[in-house]
């Protein structure tokens, strides 16, 4: 209904009110009447419009606090993330340390605990830096075996007071006796990072040509040569490719190895300082 409908019907409305203090009683009714036939359309009108307006407040108000609750909501839910992120590293973290305490207590040999301080972000596989020295142990010294419970990491370089350089198992410049578990292949496993584009592998080496072995098999130490001694995990044989002409060829053959132990990701080690 449009504005000049609404100001003529209430002038109408307002003259009709003003000529009936004017005409007898008898004509008040029907005066009355017409009035209420002129001005109903107004009042309808007029509570359409106030209806109209009460809705659209309502739907402000209503879409305010939908907004205000989606905000909560929306901060609630990263709140809730956070939490169980920090939970679930809570859990790792308390696997990790139950699982280094378990095999420090249960192995045979002496172990040095040690946290990785430091590597260098250019040689990232070949060595880290721990927390151990001289000082904290007397034992410490160079080419001692570095362990954790899924198996070695590599061996003890350059020792000083408050910090020990670890020469990790996949440089070229650790080299440990080894054997396969179930082919009972031996060989030498030494450090082959650099050749695998970065990717922390080792190589076994010097394995008698007539001797096979296959994906899968698990190698160990033998405990020859005094540094590392025997029945260390070392990891998984990744490839062994079959004797040719252009690969394993002469009088032995090779195979590539997957450490047991995620060098990527190094925090706490053990040094073997010696026997029980």
């Amino acid at each position: 209904m449009s504005r000049s409908v609404f100001f003529i019907g209430s002038l109408v409305v307002v003259a009709l009110a003003i000529g009936g203090f004017f005409l007898p009683e008898s004509a008040k009714p029907k005066i009355e009447k017409i009035s209420m036939e002129i001005s109903s359309p107004v009042w309808r009108g007029l509570d359409w419009a106030k209806v109209r307006v009460r809705g659209v407040n309502d739907g402000f108000r209503m879409v305010t606090a939908m907004q205000a609750d989606n905000r909560r909501l929306v901060m609630e839910n990263a709140r809730l993330g956070a939490e169980n992120t920090i939970l679930r590293d809570l859990q790792k973290e308390n696997k990790r340390l139950q699982e280094l305490m378990g095999f420090r207590d249960d192995s045979s040999f002496k172990l040095l605990a040690a946290r990785v301080i430091q590597r260098d972000p250019s040689n990232w596989y070949n060595a880290v830096v721990i927390n151990r020295g001289w000082a904290d142990d007397k034992d410490l010294a160079s080419d001692q075996p570095v362990v954790t419970a899924r198996g070695i990491v590599g061996k003890t370089g350059a020792v000083g007071k408050y910090a020990s350089r670890v020469i990790l198992l996949v440089d070229e410049n650790c080299k440990i006796s080894a054997v396969t578990e179930n082919s009972r292949a031996r060989g030498i496993v030494v450090g082959a990072t650099a050749l695998n584009a970065g990717e922390p592998l080792c190589r076994i080496t010097l394995v008698a040509r007539e001797t096979e072995f296959a994906v899968g098999e698990r190698v160990f130490t033998t405990g020859l040569g005094g540094a590392f001694p025997a029945n260390l995990l070392i990891g998984t044989i990744k490839e062994a490719p079959p004797l040719s002409a252009d690969k394993n060829f002469g009088l032995y053959r090779d195979g590539v190895i997957e450490p047991a132990v995620e060098l990527n990701n190094l925090q706490e080690v053990f040094i073997v300082t010696g026997v029980k």
